[in-house]
């Protein structure tokens, strides 16, 4: 296990779960989350990562708008995040970067382009799952042309991406989610000439409960 990740895992479990002290005996997660789970992502999510381009290397750091995290767990003994979809502002790459002219890209998605599994110990307590594993990460994206039409382009993969996870519940008993992965050096390439390095992403997924009487 990368310590990394399983020191993340353990660092936004404790954060994720500080305060859980609910009158009664809750539902143990690993039974509640049986059925399906989907929580919006929240603003409290960030994305940074470099555009390499022809020598050229420019931090960025586009905003996640939305998205969501649908997560369950398995009779067999796993966490599974079924979906992450994160929607993206568009990004520009200055003039003499990749073209003459400034470029812009748009329809951004990062999503999951496979089920993120995590292993659960056999010993589990009741207000937090916690753990690591690999799925694939994919980029959904358009280029703006010079005639400002939406052009698609072919989609980018990041093949198996560790992300370390926790779910945890509230007072109240609302969901949260937390997801974090870091690749170092090139995680997708782009063109010949052009990739994404060092990316850090850090999801964080949350459930609404409703007041009494709503």
């Amino acid at each position: 296990m990368n310590l990394h990740l399983a020191t993340t895992a353990a660092a936004i479990a404790v954060t994720a779960a500080c305060g859980f002290d609910p009158a009664g005996a809750p539902v143990p997660l690993v039974d509640r989350l049986a059925d399906r789970a989907q929580l919006a992502v929240t603003t409290a999510s960030d994305l940074d990562a470099t555009a390499v381009a022809s020598g050229h290397a420019l931090a960025i750091a586009p905003t996640i708008t939305g998205g969501q995290i649908v997560v369950r767990t398995t009779a067999d003994g796993y966490l599974l995040v079924e979906d992450l979809t994160l929607p993206l502002a568009d990004v520009t790459l200055p003039a003499g970067m990749i073209a003459e002219r400034p470029v812009r890209f748009t329809d951004l998605v990062l999503r999951l382009g496979t089920q993120l599994a995590v292993a659960l110990p056999d010993e589990l307590p009741a207000d937090a799952l916690v753990g690591t594993g690999q799925a694939d990460l994919i980029l959904d994206w358009s280029l703006v042309d010079a005639d400002g039409d939406h052009v698609p382009l072919g989609l980018r993969k990041a093949p198996r991406t560790r992300f370390a996870v926790a779910v945890t519940a509230d007072a109240a008993g609302a969901l949260r989610a937390d997801l974090a992965a870091h690749i170092d050096g090139t995680a997708m390439i782009i063109t010949a000439t052009a990739a994404l390095r060092d990316v850090s992403l850090a999801v964080v997924g949350a459930e609404a409960i409703a007041a009494p009487g709503d």
